[in-house]
């Protein structure tokens, strides 16, 4: 990925409508040209897809917290990870270093949905530790790092 590569991923990171002659005119390459290293950027898993940024409490899921996981002894990892991704509420998963096996990212419309989850958790043989964010200052990833 050269720096025009770059320049691209940050251009559509922050429009991801931006027409190629737009974003052609910024990195001073021609649209079909442009078409071309987007293309390439997508085939090669650097862009993963377009999306919409929305407003989570317009939404109906206003309560954004993040639950430490601690899978007991015998639990299937795998079929945790699995129920996760199916999971509508958790939005992100990590894998992490230290006591805690997982972080993850989820979003409920109340506090009681967020109680059915950690009850769903604890059932699976889970302990957890959760924290409820009071305030998004921002949510940033750029190709930057």
């Amino acid at each position: 990925m050269d720096s025009i590569d770059r320049r691209l991923v940050r251009l559509l990171q922050a429009n991801g409508k931006i027409s190629f002659q737009e974003a052609g005119d910024v990195v001073g390459l021609s649209a079909p040209a442009t078409f071309q290293r987007v293309r390439k950027l997508e085939e090669s898993g650097a862009i993963t897809g377009y999306h919409a940024r929305v407003n989570p409490a317009a939404l109906g899921l206003p309560v954004l917290c993040f639950v430490e996981v601690v899978p007991g002894s015998g639990v299937d990892d795998g079929a945790l990870r699995r129920r996760w991704r199916n999971t509508a509420a958790v939005q992100e998963c990590h894998r992490l270093s230290g006591v805690y096996g997982y972080l993850l990212k989820v979003r409920v419309r109340s506090l009681a949905d967020l109680a059915t989850l950690a009850d769903g958790l604890r059932r699976a043989g889970c302990s957890t530790r959760t924290q409820l964010a009071l305030e998004t200052e921002f949510e940033r990833w750029t190709a930057d790092g």
